[in-house]
């Protein structure tokens, strides 16, 4: 008697081999997310521990190390009009201005010194041949100029060049 085997119903039978097969397909896959986090860790670990150290912005947000400082650009308001004569003839240059720096402070100087800035403005623009001023290679020399000029107030003032360079926002020869 102890050796006569106790038939078991088919429904319970059938329902332990189930629950067998789930719990074994939910282990696998827990094994193979355990192991892929794994490796991805074991590979990327030199590259994390050697990630540059994030720095501060104005605003307490971090930003990585590497990446550039935003532009920031400070229209000269009101546009220059600038009056020429050529060959006995009127002509007239309408120059509107924005300046490029990466440093806040620059923009407060700019807005401070505007009066000065405008005046050696104005003074580079008067020196300007207006048959050269028309042609591309004459406006980016004037450029140039606008930017060597505005440079050297803002090296007096800061000890710094502070700014990039002059852009033209509107350039009208009539």
């Amino acid at each position: 008697m102890a050796d006569e085997d106790i038939p078991v119903p088919e429904g319970e039978a059938k329902g332990g081999g189930k629950l067998k097969l789930i719990l074994m397909i939910v282990f696998g896959v827990l094994l193979i997310a355990i192991l892929s986090v794994g490796g991805t860790w074991f590979l990327l670990k030199d590259k994390m521990s050697a990630a540059e150290p994030l720095a501060t912005a104005a605003n307490g947000m971090a930003i990585p190390a590497q990446m550039p400082i935003p532009a920031l650009y400070h229209a000269m308001q009101p546009a220059f009009v600038i009056n020429y004569t050529q060959n006995g003839k009127m002509r007239f240059l309408q120059v509107e201005l924005s300046v490029l720096t990466r440093d806040p402070a620059v923009i407060a100087l700019l807005a401070l010194h505007n009066p000065l800035i405008r005046n050696n403005l104005l003074d580079v623009f008067s020196r300007q041949d207006v048959a050269q001023v028309g042609s591309a290679a004459g406006k980016q020399k004037l450029a140039d100029e606008l930017t060597a000029s505005v440079q050297d107030i803002m090296k007096a003032e800061m000890d710094d060049p502070g700014i990039e360079s002059v852009l033209y926002r509107s350039f009208i020869l009539q």
